[in-house]
């Protein structure tokens, strides 16, 4: 069930929020602070993406938020502007959710958009206002911020909070309902619980907060996906190891997941992580680490060997069709993961690249990334509508991405489809022996 309960007794828990980006981040974050009861305005510079919104359309892809969002729209507590003043001007709390993208050039976070939000909402705030970081940034950036709105306006009573997010593409809504913990980065015990105000039915229900410095806070999110990249890609190569023993490593994974200090979680191989978080997250926390003196020789190595996974996959697809110049790979899934459209730093779009590199024929099919991944990969592949469309006539599968619509496929129609006789589940959502059985040849990740 989607939304938690609203709780409207208590005179004045009705708050005035404002959120500036109506990115991926800022709509989720705002969408489900206004369920939460309260008056949310989200704030963007793009008119056209505005408009939309006001029309109830998402502009990306991801499960509940559509309706949540019409949901929040009709109760006349979620609406959108690009007028600064209107936006800011009576919010008692104002989260900054922009882009943080990667600089291309040397991996380091480019701040210039929280910057720029800062010094835009800073004349517009009133005295007792806070500003929430809720973009993922560097350590010292709230201490930046509030130098920032300061020195353009702000009055100097005007607290800036790292708070930051925990939330997974393709179940955000869920992750931001029902959280694993809220952190609040801060000095002030006002802003405490003035969050502890917005959030008021995570309270109610119990959920774990952690209160600390603002550095704390912005470290323990870039902490949190560098030990998520590191598991990922751990299991990764245990798989590519189980692979040469011939084994199944979905025991080896299951068996250690067992181990309460270790977890299931994260222990599913794949093709790589890929994403707006992990791949920029694990490069920001080296230079964090850097600019303090440190170095992280673990996260290294872990970035190291996720950017090499995509190679090593496509040596086994070469060699198991005895070259790839010419042959026709039907590839399922160009997005990073299922259930989303987002395609940036996608492993799947990594393999693609590979194939063709080696002169391979791509078709691809991707229920929702279709139109971003053409944007990355131009006419080099062939784009179709179905599963079937891309299979048919290939010469292999590739099961590049975990729709849940690409394991429904059963072991006849992949014999029925492919001019090949070979399913490469880099995803591993198939059972081994059913593809065998249906007169296929099988390739996964450590099966």
């Amino acid at each position: 069930m989607l939304g938690c309960p609203i709780r409207l007794t208590e005179k004045g828990l009705i708050m005035e929020i404002c959120v500036i980006g109506a990115g991926y981040v800022g709509l989720v974050t705002a969408v489900c602070v206004a369920d939460f009861g309260h008056n949310v305005c989200c704030l963007d510079i793009d008119e056209e993406r505005i408009e939309s919104l006001k029309r109830g359309e998402v502009p990306f892809y991801e499960p509940g938020l559509s309706e949540l969002m019409r949901k929040n729209i009709d109760r006349g507590r979620f609406n959108f502007t690009v007028n600064l003043r209107v936006a800011v001007s009576d919010a008692e709390v104002v989260y900054i959710s922009v882009g943080t993208p990667m600089n291309p050039a040397d991996g380091t976070v480019d701040l210039k958009y929280v910057e720029a939000a800062a010094r835009d909402i800073a004349p517009y705030l009133s005295a007792n206002a806070i500003v929430v970081d809720k973009s993922t940034v560097p350590v010292g950036t709230a201490r930046m911020v509030e130098r920032t709105l300061v020195e353009n306006g702000a009055p100097e009573s005007v607290v800036v909070v790292s708070n930051p997010e925990f939330l997974r593409e393709g179940t955000a809504v869920k992750d931001f309902l029902e959280p694993d913990r809220i952190v609040i980065g801060t000095d002030s015990k006002d802003a405490v619980e003035k969050l502890k105000h917005v959030y008021h039915p995570m309270v109610d229900e119990g959920r774990d907060f952690l209160i600390t410095s603002p550095e704390a806070a912005e470290l323990i999110k870039y902490a949190s996906n560098a030990f998520l990249a590191v598991k990922l890609t751990f299991i990764n190569e245990i798989a590519l190891v189980a692979d040469r023993i011939g084994l199944d490593v979905l025991d080896v994974a299951r068996g250690v997941g067992m181990d309460k200090r270790i977890g299931q979680k994260y222990l599913k191989p794949g093709p790589g992580f890929g994403g707006s978080c992990l791949p920029k997250d694990t490069n920001g926390l080296l230079h964090i680490a850097k600019a303090f003196g440190g170095s992280l020789r673990l996260v290294e190595t872990a970035i190291d060997v996720n950017d090499g996974i995509a190679s090593r996959l496509s040596d086994r697809l070469e060699k198991a069709l005895d070259g790839l110049d010419g042959k026709k790979i039907g590839q399922l899934g160009l997005a990073f993961k299922g259930n989303t459209d987002d395609v940036r730093y996608s492993p799947a779009i990594t393999l693609a690249n590979e194939f063709v590199n080696r002169g391979a024929i791509v078709i691809a099919f991707d229920p929702e990334a279709s139109q971003l991944a053409k944007r990355v990969l131009g006419d080099t592949i062939t784009y179709v509508g179905s599963a079937k469309e891309a299979l048919s006539g290939s010469d292999a599968a590739v099961i590049a991405t975990e729709w849940n619509e690409f394991g429904e496929i059963q072991p006849a129609e992949f014999r029925e489809w492919l001019a090949g006789d070979l399913v490469a589940d880099f995803r591993n959502l198939f059972i081994p022996a059913e593809i065998k059985n249906a007169g296929l040849k099988y390739m996964g990740m450590g099966r």
